[in-house]
């Protein structure tokens, strides 16, 4: 039932609009022609459309970004083409400046005749100028396609600029470094004297060691004339001091019998001698030199032992000494080392720079110049006035169905004549 009433109600309706065909194709026909000659007598305008490529320099090793990487920075150049200072640059070549025109950055941008887009899967910029003199649009997309390469190869030429001016700073920084090091290096060596304390050490280690030597055969002779001397002492302690000698004639056959002969009666046959024992005075002479020779030796490792000592602490103070004088070598040399390193790849970053910075730019290369296009872009006549034809008709049968409603509520009372007529003057 629901259906069936909305059908009948669409019917009449439609029943009703046919009654008002006539003004509404004529409203409509008017509403195109209107839109036909504003279309004739609007100015045409001309699109004309030059590409850039954006891609990597072909010095050096490049910047080592993936392609998605790549794609992903394009919208980072759109300002080196919708740039005002460009824009103005151009207008002022073209004298668009001027009148009839008078253009300035603003007005450009406001009344659209720049539009930059980046075409998907690419590394174009796209650039279309729309404007009314086909002849301009061209020259003037070229001209502002132009002035963008320009302005990468300044950045470029600025961005060398700037890190050679950089790297030169570092490089003579360094260099003052090494410098500095060197002269550093050079007073340590000659304050240091490292051969003569190097000799003097090594003199006195052989002292030392001859010292040692010494020291230990004084001792080991000590150690022999101590044992010597007691041994001694004991034998000599054994040994008397004198030796009683009895000597007889008759202990001698030869004299015996010579006594016999002189027939010497009474006379006394034998004789007693005292005489020092010469053994004890050899063995208390030997005493008596390795007594000597062990007050000797005692003496003299006293004397090597004070002199070993003191031989001892100056080779400990010559090798403290000399131990940091080797670190202040050592750490000067090693200052000098690293101060040559950093000259060496600073210099060789200052005469690279110019292919590091190319290396790591993106170019910029306008690949299709623009030309003079034949045909307006805008207006589009047929599609305007198929345009105005479709909206006047649908503007003139809101209105019919307006009058229509307004009769019905009329007849049923809702409104007086007055107010219908207010309603319908008010629509037409």
């Amino acid at each position: 039932m629901m259906d069936y009433d909305a059908d009948h109600r669409l019917a009449t309706r439609v029943g009703k609009l046919r009654r008002h065909w006539r003004w509404i194709v004529g409203g409509a026909g008017a509403c195109a022609g209107a839109a036909l000659l504003v279309s004739l007598f609007s100015p045409k305008i001309y699109r004309a459309t030059t590409y850039i490529m954006v891609s990597e320099s072909k010095i050096g090793s490049g910047s080592g970004d993936t392609p998605w990487q790549q794609m992903a920075t394009l919208p980072t150049f759109v300002p080196f083409v919708d740039n005002d200072a460009l824009i103005r640059e151009s207008l002022e070549k073209f004298h668009l400046d001027r009148p009839p025109y008078n253009l300035t950055a603003e007005r450009f941008r406001r009344r659209g005749y720049l539009d930059v887009q980046i075409p998907k899967s690419t590394r174009l910029l796209e650039v279309d100028i729309e404007f009314p003199n086909a002849r301009l649009a061209a020259d003037f997309a070229n001209d502002l396609a132009k002035r963008a390469v320009q302005f990468n190869d300044r950045m470029n030429a600025a961005d060398t600029s700037s890190t050679r001016d950089f790297l030169k700073k570092q490089l003579e920084e360094a260099t003052e470094r090494l410098t500095k090091a060197a002269a550093q290096r050079l007073k340590i060596q000659q304050e240091a004297h490292m051969e003569d304390r190097e000799k003097e050490l090594s003199i006195l280690l052989a002292e030392k060691e001859r010292l040692s030597t010494h020291l230990e055969q004084l001792r080991l002779a000590l150690a022999q004339d101590q044992s010597r001397t007691k041994a001694l002492k004991q034998a000599l302690a054994g040994q008397p001091r004198t030796y009683e000698l009895k000597k007889s004639v008759t202990a001698d056959r030869f004299l015996e019998r010579a006594v016999e002969k002189m027939n010497l009666s009474g006379a006394p046959l034998s004789m007693t001698e005292e005489s020092l024992n010469a053994t004890r005075e050899t063995i208390q002479q030997d005493l008596v030199k390795a007594t000597v020779d062990a007050a000797a030796e005692m003496a003299g490792s006293k004397e090597a032992e004070a002199r070993l000592g003191e031989v001892g602490r100056q080779i400990s103070r010559l090798l403290a000494q000399i131990t940091a004088l080797r670190n202040d070598l050592e750490r000067a040399e090693q200052n000098y080392s690293l101060a040559y390193e950093a000259v060496k790849r600073a210099s060789h970053e200052y005469q690279n720079a110019s292919v590091t910075v190319t290396s790591k730019s993106q170019d910029l290369k306008q690949v299709a110049p623009a030309i003079v296009p034949e045909r307006p872009v805008r207006p589009r006549t047929v599609l305007n006035t198929l345009l105005g034809f479709i909206l006047g008709g649908m503007l003139f049968v809101s209105l019919a169905l307006i009058i229509e409603n307004v009769r019905e509520m009329r007849h049923s009372g809702l409104f007086s004549l007055e107010e219908v007529e207010q309603i319908v003057a008010k629509k037409d």
